[in-house]
């Protein structure tokens, strides 16, 4: 079942996205890994323009993924808009992976985008998730260098796009 979390879970979907994304510590200077955890903690507590969505597999949350709406931010003195919603930090516990929960958010995702009456979805993904990288471009997603950017020098994260069919 997937909803929307409550304001009561924004920890639990901060903690699902913590571990989740904890094998990508060792791969990241630890500077900036702590920067990026504490971004990622504001972002998933604080940020009420995004819809927090959970997956729940056998009555536990297991999963979560934010779907934002269509954006404009400045980084580094580069502007960046995108015209389309986008998918933000997917996470599954790691004891939950491989049973089709990440697929399962992103339809829900591409579907909603559709609804709304969206022609594509985007994301972002950065060298360090090689194993998400290839599952969306399996799933169709191509680059979408219009949104890349770098958060830090030498740090790129990439952005994707997939065009919507009905």
């Amino acid at each position: 079942m997937i909803r929307e979390a409550t304001l009561s879970e924004r920890s639990l979907v901060a903690d699902i996205t913590r571990r989740s994304y904890a094998q990508y510590e060792a791969q990241s200077d630890p500077a900036f890994w702590t920067k990026y955890e504490k971004s990622t903690e504001a972002t998933l507590m604080t940020a009420d323009s995004a819809t927090r969505l959970i997956l729940e597999h056998q009555s536990k949350i297991v999963a979560s993924v934010l779907y934002c709406d269509p954006s404009e931010w400045k980084i580094n003195d580069t502007n960046i808009k995108n015209p389309y919603p986008e998918m933000r930090l997917l996470a599954v516990l790691p004891e939950f992976r491989n049973l089709g929960i990440a697929a399962t958010l992103i339809d829900y995702c591409e579907q909603r985008a559709l609804a709304e009456g969206f022609s594509a979805l985007t994301l972002h993904t950065t060298i360090l998730m090689q194993t998400a990288k290839a599952m969306y471009e399996r799933r169709g997603y191509s680059r979408y260098v219009d949104i890349d950017f770098e958060p830090t020098p030498g740090f790129h994260v990439w952005g994707y796009k997939k065009e919507l069919k009905v």
